[in-house]
């Protein structure tokens, strides 16, 4: 039932990517504008999760009720949390991201979003900590600098950069 949900939330978002690239600037001389690739990207992700939706759905109505049905709305949701903790909580994190970029900047929004991933999904060991630290700050310094310098394409800028 999960995966129904997720499809679901996808297929939401593929929609919303699709909507808004259309308000990309166009160019007269070509065929494809800039939000050609974000649409195709974007129809990609809903056909995508429409293929999961129906084989999941497929697969729902094939298995036999194990008992499951009469558990109460509280115990689904604790074992639906459970099996899917570490998708919601790395959404959450997701979200509060993209919500803090706008105030404090790419740079180090996407930083400590690099770092709290991966501390999520991956070891808290001291050794590891410090990898992940290192990682996070070549990658986005790398990335940073890459597309404001030589490709000029402007990233949201904060109150720390």
């Amino acid at each position: 039932m999960g995966e129904i949900l997720i499809g679901l939330a996808l297929i939401a978002l593929g929609a919303v990517i699709y909507l808004r690239s259309n308000d990309f600037p166009a160019l007269n001389e070509v065929h494809l504008d800039a939000g050609s690739f974000p649409k195709l990207i974007a129809g990609l992700l809903i056909l995508l999760s429409l293929m999961l939706i129906i084989k999941q759905g497929l697969a729902l109505m094939k298995s036999k009720p194990t008992g499951d049905e009469r558990q109460g709305a509280g115990e689904r949701a604790r074992g639906f949390y459970k099996e899917y903790r570490l998708v919601i909580l790395t959404l959450l994190v997701f979200f509060i991201y993209i919500f803090l970029m706008q105030f404090i900047g790419f740079v180090v929004s996407t930083i400590a979003f690099i770092i709290f991933t991966g501390l999520l999904v991956g070891s808290r060991a001291k050794k590891d900590i410090i990898v992940i630290t290192i990682v996070s700050v070549a990658i986005t310094l790398g990335t940073y600098f890459f597309f404001e310098n030589f490709l000029n394409v402007r990233f949201p800028s904060g109150i720390f950069f």
